[in-house]
């Protein structure tokens, strides 16, 4: 099967559609700021974290999850989470909300 340019643009169309409805904002999931890459890895370094790594095994989260943004950590309740937005194994999209404590939902 040969890729034309018509059929990879609306691949892209329909990828970048389904990020945008899988990573749009929720009301049941309001976050508060996020840290920056430098306080997130102070936080890992005095053990007050775990890495993304960790936490994604502690979950369970299959391999076949690959991540495709920023791994954020963000603050929901005054504890620190993983917010991720992954792809399934049959191109679905989701995002993971992790405590990045315990690896806890």
């Amino acid at each position: 099967m040969v890729a034309t340019p018509a059929k990879l643009f609306m691949t892209m169309v329909i990828a970048t559609t389904m990020f945008a409805t899988a990573t749009a904002p929720s009301a049941a999931r309001a976050f508060g700021a996020c840290m920056d890459n430098r306080a997130v890895q102070a936080a890992i370094a005095a053990h007050q974290i775990k890495t993304w790594p960790a936490i994604k095994a502690m979950a369970g989260i299959s391999g076949q999850y690959t991540e495709v943004g920023a791994v954020k950590v963000c603050e929901q309740g005054g504890q620190p989470y993983y917010v991720v937005n992954v792809s399934g194994p049959s191109g679905e999209y989701k995002q993971l909300v992790l405590n990045a404590v315990d690896g806890s939902n």
